[in-house]
């Protein structure tokens, strides 16, 4: 071999050995024989979500009046018999004077309410800044919780509450100013409305703008006796013949129902009367109790069976959910959420008995050294499971622990490296 090669061979072999080494220092640095993460309370339930049928008391509204149409009162609203949930005007241009004037009143009671507020004087100064702690309070709850519509509703009246508190102890807001501007406002937009006809209702209820035709549903008075095979029908045919004259619905009762198909062995525990709750995925509205009204089964489909739910609440929001999913829960769990991949299965003496039992543990690690905690299971879901998180026994996890999801030979006492992996 020539000196030439001989030395580049070398070379070759010197810079393996520096790669190798470098390698392995990073892999020293790197390696975490353990990975954990951090015990935290969550909420679950015991659940099943199912595509579901709405039935309501409710009528159509219709209109034989031609024009551009603007509505008075928003969706979900409640209106009074008689009332009047629209406008219909002969040009869109008047329809768009009237509906900028509706703005403008709505400024106008604004800040005429700030005005008679402000009359209250510093004396209602403590009520003032009551109303905006708990302002705040709800607007951040709202927004944790996702409520977008609460979020909206809570800004506007927090800004109205500051707004009043400003006046009250003397900062420069000219009211007046801004009220003799919008009364001008008011006064020339009103010239422009020379015609519009009302568009009101027969009876009373809550009002759904949505409503553009025969929608496929059931009898309200007939909701409890629901087939499979009639909800599967509904399902299907979810919107039939449209009529061109209808410009929205009116919800005429705070009862009202939802049916769905669910497999039989999914609903054991319940029977006629039960009571559940109720949560809409696509809706910003709160839980809902309800009472199973039947449980219809049909002889040619032994497996599944018509759930029919009643519900005993009625308000804007629940008004304007038209279909979709349900999530209908039986039981609520708090605690720990552990994955599967954490739980271990150990065998323990019995300190009464003295017998072998075998019991479901985690390990955790605490500085550097794993410590077996016992977990007390109060809800399996599949790939992981709820824990009791206020335990007061010694031994058991607790919320904040680090729980060990991923670890080779471990055992109780054995320190382990370990290098933060969440």
């Amino acid at each position: 071999m020539s000196k030439g090669i001989k030395f580049k061979t070398i070379g070759a072999i010197a810079i393996v050995l520096v790669l190798l080494y470098v390698g392995f220092q990073v892999y020293q640095i790197t390696y975490a024989p353990v990975k954990t993460i951090t015990a935290q309370k969550e909420t679950v339930y015991d659940s099943i979500t199912k595509e579901a049928v709405f039935i309501r008391d409710e009528s159509l509204i219709t209109s034989q009046k031609s024009g551009t149409m603007v509505y008075n009162v928003s969706d979900g609203s409640r209106v009074e018999k008689g009332g009047v949930i629209a406008n219909v005007f002969s040009s869109e241009s008047e329809a768009n004077a009237y509906a900028q004037l509706t703005d403008i009143e709505k400024q106008i009671a604004y800040y005429e309410n700030i005005i008679l507020q402000n009359n209250a004087g510093t004396a209602g100064l403590e009520v003032i800044d009551s109303n905006i702690e708990s302002g705040v309070n709800t607007y951040v709850r709202s927004l944790a919780e996702g409520k977008l519509k609460a979020v909206n509703e809570n800004s506007t009246a927090l800004v109205d509450d500051i707004n009043v508190r400003k006046i009250t102890i003397g900062e420069n807001i000219d009211v007046n100013s801004i009220l003799n501007e919008l009364y001008a406002k008011r006064k020339k937009l009103g010239a422009n409305i020379t015609k519009m006809d009302a568009v009101s209702v027969e009876e009373a209820g809550y009002f759904v703008s949505t409503a553009e035709g025969e929608e496929a549903t059931a009898e309200y008075t007939k909701a409890a006796e629901l087939s499979v095979a009639n909800i599967n029908n509904i399902l299907k045919n979810a919107k039939q013949k449209k009529k061109n004259n209808a410009v929205g619905k009116l919800v005429k009762s705070f009862d009202w129902y939802v049916a769905c198909v669910v497999e039989k062995e999914s609903i054991t525990s319940l029977q006629e009367g039960s009571r559940v709750a109720v949560y809409f995925p696509q809706a910003d509205v709160d839980e809902q109790e309800a009472t199973v009204a039947a449980i219809n089964t049909d002889a040619g489909n032994p497996k599944n069976a018509a759930l029919i739910l009643q519900l005993g609440n009625m308000d804007e929001n629940i008004a304007k959910i038209h279909s979709g999913k349900v999530e209908i829960r039986f039981d609520k769990y708090e605690g720990i959420k552990i994955p599967n991949d954490a739980i271990r299965a150990v065998s323990v003496k019995d300190e009464k008995t003295g017998e072998e039992k075998t019991v479901k543990c985690v390990y955790v690690l605490s500085g550097n050294v794993v410590k077996l905690k016992y977990i007390d299971i109060l809800f399996n879901g599949g790939d992981f499971v709820i824990a009791k998180s206020n335990t007061t026994q010694t031994g058991y996890v607790r919320l904040y622990d680090r729980v060990i999801v991923k670890g080779d030979d471990l055992s109780d006492g054995k320190i382990v490296k370990y290098r933060p992996s969440n």
